[in-house]
């Protein structure tokens, strides 16, 4: 990583969205392996996972060490 980076802080809607975005995969991944998981979970779960990468990755552009 870049040391010379200066280190930021996350406002609290940020550090809401992360939280929620990382619940959202886990919940989903747990659910993918139950018999009664809903048809759609696999999908759900990419996009989910999709979510957090591409928030992750904009958060990092900006400056941020997640």
């Amino acid at each position: 990583m870049d040391d010379q980076r200066e280190r930021r802080e996350l406002t609290t809607f940020q550090q809401a969205e992360l939280k929620w975005l990382r619940r959202q995969v886990d919940t989903l991944d747990q659910e993918r392996f139950r018999s009664d998981a809903r048809p759609n979970v696999q999908r759900e779960l990419f996009t989910a996972r999709e979510e957090l990468d591409q928030f992750v990755r904009g958060l990092r552009v900006s400056g941020f060490l997640i």
